[in-house]
């Protein structure tokens, strides 16, 4: 992610329509020099490589482009702490000679080079070598080129620009369910629904940090995660309203697959730890209960709801439960998804709250349906529910 500063320099307003001033293959020529120079860096001090940046570069740069790809390859090359001794065990030990002894500079830095077993040009060189400055400049992935460069530049561009946002609207045309699970693990507010304009298409209507009162850091980058994912999606469009002036003037950004911007076809397959001890918990709870994973969307009018679970009963099939865990939330929210439930006819339904993720200083609705957790769901808890629900739907059909 961009430093604010950086960020406000990577884009500009035209109206109210967010330009980000993207890399093209104009810079190709700088990025290439850039990329040689860190190359002839490795090993040495971030702040040599720094300073010679500051002063000469083969191919002449625009400034705030030159400093945005600094941090994105500063990031990419992981530069690393180099010391002999861990430093934050040298300056406590140091620090703690120092004050109870009135020897000499060279005597406490012998004394505690000592104790370490290093010399005290060794301690010296270990007693700041953690901070970002002193760390060893490492090698960059292999293979990067220039024009690769640019367009994670340009991923960092829009994903920093997302963080910003009050309100996301992405359409999604063919394959989208590892874009749906990502926002699903990562908690978003997000409502999906049927493209009016494209038949295979799906709409994502996702809440911004912006429009949040709590955790809008956590949920920034939740959202933020999103852009590598889409990038690879296929065919896709991304409306945001961002807060982009330091007045928190709105305007928006448009984004769309086409735009030069790195896809991430490698990205791993989206996990979360929640769902797997929840389902180990439940099959030990039930032994005579299947688990499915993920199963189909329903659809609720033009609205979709995408269950994480589908509980079925070996000695009833028919009488099925579905289960959706809930991150990120706020009490309309899921006033809005269980009237959508509701007006789907469903009714064996779970919803699972993580009460650590509340989006506002209110309480959860009250509705047998919603279980909430904090740090694991709880496998028995969900089965007194449904045992719950089946003796309710018994009752009722021996009264009828």
């Amino acid at each position: 992610m961009l430093p604010q500063a950086l960020l406000r320099a990577s884009a500009h307003l035209e109206g109210e329509r967010i330009v980000p001033h993207y890399f093209t293959p104009k810079d190709q020529p700088w990025l290439r020099a850039l990329i040689d120079e860190y190359a002839s860096f490795v090993g040495k001090r971030r702040t040599e490589l720094h300073e010679h940046l500051r002063e000469r570069l083969a191919a002449r740069a625009p400034k705030t482009k030159l400093r945005i790809a600094i941090v994105l390859l500063d990031g990419m090359c992981r530069a690393q702490a180099s010391a002999a001794v861990p430093p934050k065990e040298v300056r406590a030990a140091l620090f703690r000679a120092a004050a109870s002894s009135r020897a000499t500079r060279e005597a406490v830095l012998s004394a505690v080079a000592a104790s370490f077993a290093v010399t005290a040009s060794e301690l010296e060189g270990a007693l700041f070598a953690d901070l970002q400055g002193e760390r060893r400049v490492a090698e960059l992935p292999a293979g990067l080129s220039p024009s690769q460069l640019a367009r994670h530049v340009n991923l960092a561009i829009v994903s920093s620009l997302i963080r910003r946002a009050v309100q996301v609207e992405i359409v999604v045309r063919g394959q989208c369910r590892a874009l749906i699970r990502q926002a699903r693990i990562t908690g978003l507010i997000c409502r999906a629904s049927r493209s009016k304009h494209a038949p295979e298409g799906v709409v994502l209507n996702v809440s911004g940090p912006f429009a949040l009162f709590h955790h809008s850091d956590l949920y920034g980058r939740a959202l933020a995660s999103l852009v590598p994912r889409l990038a690879s999606a296929g065919q896709f469009e991304l409306r945001a309203s961002c807060a982009l002036g330091r007045d928190g003037q709105l305007a928006s950004l448009a984004w769309q697959s086409g735009d030069p911007v790195e896809p991430r076809p490698d990205l791993p397959r989206p996990e979360r730890q929640l769902e797997k001890k929840f389902e180990r918990a439940f099959r030990r709870a039930a032994p005579e209960w299947d688990v499915a994973h993920e199963p189909p969307a329903i659809a609720s009018g033009e609205q979709l709801i995408f269950p994480d679970f589908e509980l079925v009963p070996r000695h009833d099939c028919a009488r099925s439960w579905l289960l959706e865990i809930v991150g990120f939330w706020t009490p309309e929210y899921l006033r809005e998804k269980l009237q959508r439930l509701s007006a789907a006819g469903i009714e064996r339904f779970v919803l699972c709250i993580d009460q650590t993720r509340t989006c506002a200083d209110l309480e959860l609705p009250k509705d047998p349906r919603l279980i909430p957790f904090k740090t694991r769901i709880d496998a028995r808890a969900v089965l007194g529910l449904i045992n719950a629900g089946y003796a309710a739907t018994a009752q009722h059909a021996r009264l009828r």
